[in-house]
């Protein structure tokens, strides 16, 4: 992103060392990117190469969507929203450029384009929990009014409330009832008047961001690991990320057969490790006897320093097992462990 490495974006995005309590936060999200899709059958050639019912996705919704390997393993995670004639499929930085390589191998002799937005940032903004009502910090008023929207909305875990304005700023509400918070997506000089005429809000560092996709259960796939994980392995099928009821996809037959027969070996979990910096995504995770039980999908400090909020993909059988990741004890949270990670593998194991 060319753009966003300029110096005056950078020292705009600067995280102050320590904001006021119950201030709107503001952090800097490096590493998304947007994949923009048109041409006439562009609708029809996402149906028929992601995991999402894209025939039935509405404007003002995006839905996670996954594109997978032919042996059913995720390749990148996608929220995928239509903005007129055209679908913005926003994902990793790390991954954006294979993810384009991969869709334009089964265009052949479709009417459809696809283009990496290069000059393209992303914020996120999130509201204090307590606060009652979300009042705007910008002074821009049609991004107040975009958010303000938003926030009138009602979100699920697999429904992002979602609005492009006139601009071309992509604006998506991530939380689900926990506290409002909202990515927006645009170039660096789009972006840099909003953050530097906000009032009442503080640019802080991702920590905060990332705990709260982390409690909210939301996974990712990262370039390190790419292949590793069949849909429901991290609660795919939670985020409605997945149709089991349209025609054939990269992978359906490996998500289906696992459906009907009800038999996911591992599902994903929520805990944390002290004392230890963040894991990377793929760091193993083992039991007492160094044996194999999972790895770690995402990672966040936590806010005293202490150690690490994690969500890992675990395996069943080990899942009572004590864990460990780099040697220090892996804690799940209790109710993620009696529920088995999702509302259905609890009658799994």
């Amino acid at each position: 992103m060319p753009e966003a490495n300029q110096p005056a974006w950078r020292e705009l995005m600067q995280p102050t060392d320590t904001p006021e309590p119950g201030t709107v936060q503001i952090t800097e999200l490096p590493e998304r990117r947007v994949i923009e899709v048109g041409g006439e059958e562009a609708r029809p050639f996402l149906h028929a190469i992601l995991t999402q019912d894209i025939e039935a996705l509405e404007e003002g919704t995006a839905r996670f969507a996954a594109l997978c390997s032919a042996k059913g393993r995720a390749l990148g995670l996608l929220r995928v929203l239509v903005d007129g004639d055209h679908f913005l499929l926003v994902t990793r930085a790390d991954l954006a450029d294979n993810l384009l390589k991969r869709l334009k191998m089964y265009v052949l002799r479709r009417d459809v384009a696809l283009e990496l937005r290069e000059e393209q940032s992303a914020v996120g903004v999130a509201w204090p929990t307590e606060a009652g009502e979300a009042s705007c910090p910008f002074a821009d008023s049609e991004a107040c009014d975009v958010i303000a929207r938003l926030a009138a909305a009602t979100p699920s875990p697999g429904h992002l409330p979602a609005a492009v304005d006139s601009q071309g700023r992509l604006f998506l509400r991530e939380d689900s009832n926990d506290g409002l918070r909202v990515a927006i997506h645009g170039t660096a000089a789009d972006l840099a008047p909003l953050v530097a005429e906000a009032s009442g809000a503080a640019v802080v560092d991702t920590g905060g961001w990332e705990r709260a996709a982390i409690e909210s259960r939301v996974p990712e796939v990262t370039g390190e690991t790419v292949e590793h994980y069949v849909p429901q392995w991290i609660n795919l099928d939670e985020l409605e990320a997945f149709s089991l009821k349209k025609g054939c996809y990269p992978g359906q037959e490996v998500i289906a057969r696992m459906h009907y027969l009800g038999k996911p070996n591992r599902r994903l979990f929520a805990g944390h490790v002290l004392g230890l910096a963040p894991p990377a995504s793929g760091t193993p995770v083992v039991n007492d006897s160094d044996q194999a039980a999972g790895e770690v999908v995402r990672s966040a400090p936590l806010p005293d320093g202490s150690g690490s909020l994690v969500l890992a993909v675990i395996k069943l059988k080990h899942l009572h097992d004590p864990l460990l990741v780099d040697g220090l004890p892996l804690s799940l949270d209790p109710h993620d462990t009696i529920e088995g990670g999702s509302r259905q593998a609890d009658a799994r194991h």
